[in-house]
């Protein structure tokens, strides 16, 4: 009974339509209005301002980790952990608030890595960042950052259950940006 009630809590906590509510915020209008239409924290940089996705990425990541700190505090171990983590994706990608439509789950599955393996996604989220604005490419940086997360939780001797739960909240995510936006390094350049 704990664990329906952990994921059917992950999965509307997933699906709080963040970068929804606050495009209408700053806009008056829905975030599918604007550029490629995806109702994520990066749509919301490209065609709304650094300000506002801030506060989505925030939300979005703040949502996988609540995620993980409920099936926590429920104390039912570090698998449904992850679960809580990857139905935390599925409800972003999947909202139940937006006709079961949503964004590609990243920022989500960020912040669920984060809950549940601080020490490796520090140095990889920092590489990601300086490789993005090294490159001019946040795609590119993005994707060097989430290949290096599962390598540190293996050179931290972090247990193989968390590694195995990183790789795939980083395979659902990419699997919905690929999906949606196609796939090249160099897609989203920095402006």
């Amino acid at each position: 009974m704990e664990l329906i009630i952990v994921t059917l809590l992950a999965y509307v906590i997933g699906s709080f339509p963040s970068s929804t509510m606050v495009s209408y915020k700053w806009t008056g209008q829905n975030i599918r209005n604007f550029g490629n239409g995806n109702p994520g924290m990066m749509n919301v940089l490209d065609n709304i301002g650094v300000r506002p996705a801030i506060w989505v990425g925030i939300l979005d990541i703040g949502k996988g980790a609540l995620a993980v700190f409920i099936a926590k505090i429920f104390g039912l171990g570090i698998s449904t952990e992850i679960i809580a983590a990857l139905i935390a994706v599925i409800g972003h990608d999947y909202s139940i608030f937006l006709r079961l439509r949503g964004g590609n789950g990243m920022a989500t599955a960020v912040g669920g890595i984060c809950a549940l393996a601080i020490n490796a996604a520090i140095p990889a989220l920092v590489m990601a960042a300086l490789l993005s604005i090294i490159t001019g490419s946040r795609r590119l940086g993005g994707i060097i950052g989430l290949i290096l997360v599962p390598g540190i939780a293996y050179i931290l001797s972090m247990p193989d259950t968390i590694i195995v739960g990183i790789v795939l909240l980083e395979t659902i995510a990419a699997v919905k940006i690929i999906k949606f936006e196609g796939f090249s390094p160099s897609h989203s350049r920095i402006s």
